[in-house]
């Protein structure tokens, strides 16, 4: 692929990207979650897809470097909203929803690391784990952007390279559905759950081959 011709399969996947975005966000507004758990774990759908909003609008005004910490920031959210509903323990979510003293903004607790809220959900849903285990490998990359490493450095001097935006979009994609996915499991709405298959068959384009 050269580079015009990447330069217009990336305008293109950024077109079809946008109509995922509208999709999945008339999705999670017909979730209605009951109980802490389920509320919880949507409010983090809702800051995953926002993320994802933001990448977007960033790809597209040329803005490549923030867009990218921000696929970081994207993973993490779904991967807790997955974690809170499915492998978070009631001690855990008595301590987060325990209002804090004192006038510092401090959270009342922090959830595990990435590794350890896979290994808790993952009895639950081994699919879903293991993609994010394979997604894990992938945005890790992305630390370097999030905390001003070499890659940031590197590509900030030059160009970020077409083919690599391609392949984060698709990601962050994918991740998108992964969003829809996560928040329909927070509505146990099984009358919902025909609207995945059909956001993953309309959208397949703009996703990674074989995802989800």
């Amino acid at each position: 692929m050269n580079d015009q011709d990447a330069d217009e399969r990336l305008e293109s996947l950024l077109q079809a990207s946008e109509q995922l975005d509208r999709d999945v966000e008339k999705l999670i507004d017909r979730v209605a979650p009951r109980g802490r758990r389920a509320i919880i774990s949507l409010a983090l759908c809702r800051a995953a897809h926002e993320h994802a909003l933001s990448q977007r609008l960033l790809l597209d005004a040329g803005h490549n470097l923030t867009a990218l910490a921000l696929l970081r920031l994207q993973f993490e959210a779904v991967v807790r909203a997955a974690w809170t509903k499915q492998g978070a323990a009631e001690s855990w979510l008595d301590a987060f929803t325990t209002p804090v003293e004192g006038v510092k903004h401090r959270e009342p607790i922090m959830g595990p690391p990435i590794p350890s809220m896979l290994d808790a959900f993952e009895p639950f849903s081994p699919h879903v784990a293991a993609e994010f285990r394979k997604l894990y490998g992938t945005i890790g990359a992305m630390h370097s952007f999030v905390h001003g490493g070499a890659q940031a450095v590197v590509h900030a001097l030059r160009p970020y390279p077409a083919e690599k935006l391609i392949s984060a979009l698709l990601n962050r994609n994918l991740l998108q559905w992964y969003t829809a996915n996560c928040a329909l499991v927070a509505s146990e709405n099984v009358l919902l759950r025909p609207r995945l298959s059909v956001l993953k068959e309309k959208h397949a384009q703009c996703m990674p081959p074989a995802a989800g």
